[in-house]
């Protein structure tokens, strides 16, 4: 009997507080965004979002809705924008999860910077995509071959590339 009663107050208390709680969070997820299936994108959104396509599935619903949304308007782009974008997404996919991870992370800490320091930072961006594909290579070796305390001083003195130590 004692459980018969412990059972209906626990019922009791679930109808109680656990349906309007259940009712409230549906009804607030009533205006989330709705997965969206790869087959449901035009033929011009999956070709732009193509790089996209094996992991399109496993995309938050919000994420899908965006990017289609995205590649609409990146229909009225020029063929070099829309090149350059699927070219980013393309790069976006290739990369591993370590690798996504990090870039998100730069970007936030560049988010953060002061707008002096973001116009800095694309300067220098500027002036290296300027340069000729070896340079880049060389340059790029070069950061990779560092320790973080020559990359840190690089940074800070502006120049072509890192110190090292006897150079």
């Amino acid at each position: 009997m004692k459980l018969s009663r412990i059972h209906a107050l626990m019922m009791g208390c679930m109808l109680a507080f656990g349906l309007p709680a259940l009712a409230s969070a549906q009804s607030a997820g009533a205006g989330a965004p709705m997965t969206l299936g790869w087959n449901q994108l035009a033929p011009q959104q999956q070709a732009q979002l193509a790089p996209l396509h094996d992991e399109w599935d496993r995309l938050p619903p919000q994420r899908q809705q965006k990017l289609a949304e995205n590649a609409q308007r990146w229909a009225n782009l020029s063929p070099e924008r829309q090149q350059e974008i699927h070219d980013r997404l393309q790069r976006w996919a290739n990369m591993t999860p370590e690798q996504r991870k990090q870039y998100r992370q730069n970007m936030h800490a560049f988010r953060q910077m002061s707008p002096e320091q973001r116009a800095k930072v694309k300067q220098a961006w500027q002036r290296f995509q300027s340069l000729p594909p070896e340079q880049r290579r060389a340059l790029r070796e070069k950061w990779r071959n560092s320790t973080p305390e020559q990359r840190k001083q690089w940074l800070r003195s502006g120049e072509p590339g890192p110190k090292r130590p006897g150079h």
